[in-house]
């Protein structure tokens, strides 16, 4: 029987979902959550039911948003016939895509399907996408998913779609089912030997998450990250769901490529941007003979990767390496299965749940960071709104700071900054709020060129392939801005902000709210922003004449 400490930890869960799922049913005063509109397309293989090869578990996952400054509205299409489908066959041409934010594709048709996209289809997908539109898309081993992704632009060439032949545009051959080569990363269960269906039992792979880090700049400061779509509540996501032949996700070498379809032309990388591969999995050697599929070589390979068209005015992308990842038999077990463990997956131990929590959190991750830069803007509002109110800032901003008759310093920005860093950090992750402060904090509405600091304190700030490793390594700009550390600009923009708000809406009512969501909160709070960076710079300016002062004794 699943261990008894699971019930207790989903009833304490179920108290946090329905806060998360209807956050205004307690706290009337919040910003209503942003809308977040899902459509999630399979084909002949994939449902949305309870079954081996459904997205119940995904479905559910998303049904508890990570906070209350978001809900997700999914809307399920099949290409061709499933009862628990909103739309039956479906034609990504024959709906409006701009009454959605994002594009989910668990695509599983292989060559030749009477369902392959056409070029009507492919035009309405890339418009989408050059809209601002998200995109996340998956298949598995071999040409698994082909019919539904193999040609669709920048999905075609951050994944392998084709075999057993390259693509029509040189597309590189997928992975076999079977062989040595294969990839498979089964891990052991409880039984003797490695079984096919221990990808449904309650261990799960370990995945090696791609770490960015401002450290190249200076040795004092080597804090990393994950991508923020492995950035969990947690810590970083390091689970995933194991299979015995999974696809393979790469960066491309060539950005240059363009497409037209039905008369639209679609650049698949502007400004040299490039996807990035932000996730690999091991296969581990040393199989025997009578395990399942047989001997196999070790190695590691790409198993999720991200292209940010943010910063090419586009939409973002997410692929992975398989829809096993996602479907339920890899998550809440094999139906009719009679073993123990393996017929309800995770949820057997608090091992096993623990791991799939962390996996949910990568299927919101997904969710909120393909969101479109408007999307984006308006999660980030209803999160600053929330951690203005929430319990532990309200109870700690100072008076005289809030009336304005003492001028905002640097330690009380970064000491109310750091705590509502901290208690975003309940809500969404780490990596996402920082993110969102590089964005709407410190690049727009300052009026100095942070644009170029940025860069280098921002770990996930992406570079055309063609500038090469970072400039300015042997400039002493990025020493300096290190010097600072991206935690402190970081902490006093976001102390500036809270103070911002605070100082503009006083008393929590319903007055306040209405007025707080028509208002764009990011130019309510530009000129307290402004105002830290000024303490920043002095800061900067003091201490800089205080290491020259040092670097003249130790000379």
């Amino acid at each position: 029987m699943p261990d008894p400490r699971i019930r207790a930890l989903d009833v304490q869960f179920d108290i946090q979902r329905e806060y998360l799922r209807e956050p205004q049913k307690l706290f009337p005063f919040l910003f209503r959550p942003y809308r977040l509109r899902i459509l999630m397309v399979t084909d002949s293989g994939g449902s949305f039911g309870r079954a081996d090869f459904g997205l119940s578990a995904v479905l559910d996952a998303l049904a508890t948003p990570p906070g209350p400054w978001v809900t997700f509205e999914v809307t399920k299409a099949h290409r061709r016939s499933d009862p628990n489908a909103d739309i039956n066959n479906f034609r990504f041409d024959s709906t409006d895509l701009s009454d959605f934010d994002q594009i989910w594709m668990f695509a599983v048709e292989r060559t030749g399907s009477s369902a392959t996209v056409t070029d009507s289809e492919l035009a309405s997908i890339s418009q989408f996408m050059d809209a601002g539109g998200g995109v996340f898309a998956t298949g598995d081993h071999e040409d698994l998913g082909v019919a539904m992704c193999g040609r669709i632009p920048r999905v075609r060439s951050m994944r392998m779609w084709h075999w057993p032949n390259p693509g029509p545009n040189g597309e590189p051959v997928a992975p076999n089912v079977d062989g040595v080569d294969r990839l498979d990363t089964l891990s052991a269960g409880g039984d003797a030997g490695v079984q096919f269906d221990d990808q449904s039992d309650d261990v799960p792979q370990t995945i090696i998450p791609r770490m960015y880090s401002v450290s190249g700049w200076s040795p004092y400061f080597a804090r990393s990250r994950p991508h923020p779509v492995l950035c969990g509540p947690r810590g970083v996501i390091r689970k995933m769901p194991d299979h015995p032949h999974e696809g393979h996700c790469y960066e491309p070498s060539d950005l240059s490529a363009t497409f037209t379809f039905a008369g639209f032309t679609i650049t698949e990388y502007p400004s040299g941007i490039a996807p990035e591969v932000i996730a690999n999995s091991r296969v581990s050697g040393g199989r025997q003979a009578g395990d399942v599929k047989g001997p196999l070589n070790p190695g590691t390979f790409g198993s999720i990767g991200a292209y940010d068209g943010h910063r090419a005015d586009v939409g973002r992308v997410v692929v992975d390496s398989t829809w096993h990842h996602f479907f339920d038999i890899n998550l809440i077990g094999v139906l009719g299965s009679p073993h123990p463990v393996k017929s309800v997956g995770f949820d057997y131990s608090v091992a096993g749940h623990e791991a799939f929590e962390d996996i949910k959190s990568y299927f919101r991750n997904i969710a909120v960071w393909i969101a479109s830069e408007r999307a984006q803007r308006a999660m980030w509002q209803r999160a600053l709104w929330w951690v203005r109110w929430n319990h532990r800032i309200a109870m700690d901003l100072r008076p005289p700071y809030l009336d304005r008759q003492v001028r905002l310093d640097l330690p009380e920005l970064i000491r109310v900054g750091s705590e509502a860093r901290d208690a975003l950090g309940q809500i969404a992750s780490q990596c996402t709020v920082l993110r969102w402060i590089y964005a709407y904090l410190v690049e727009p509405r300052v009026r100095r060129p942070w644009e170029e600091i940025v860069p280098f304190v921002d770990p996930w700030w992406p570079r055309p392939v063609e500038a090469g490793p970072r400039e300015g390594l042997n400039d002493p700009l990025p020493n300096v801005v290190a010097a600072l550390h991206a935690e402190m600009l970081a902490d006093a923009a976001m102390g500036a902000a809270i103070y911002g708000v605070a100082s503009s809406f006083p008393v929590l009512d319903e007055e306040s709210r209405n007025r707080g969501e028509q208002a764009d909160l990011d130019e309510i709070v530009g000129e307290s922003v402004t105002g830290a960076l000024d303490e920043l710079v002095a800061n900067v300016k003091k201490n800089s004449a205080a290491l020259s002062r040092l670097a003249q004794i130790l000379s």
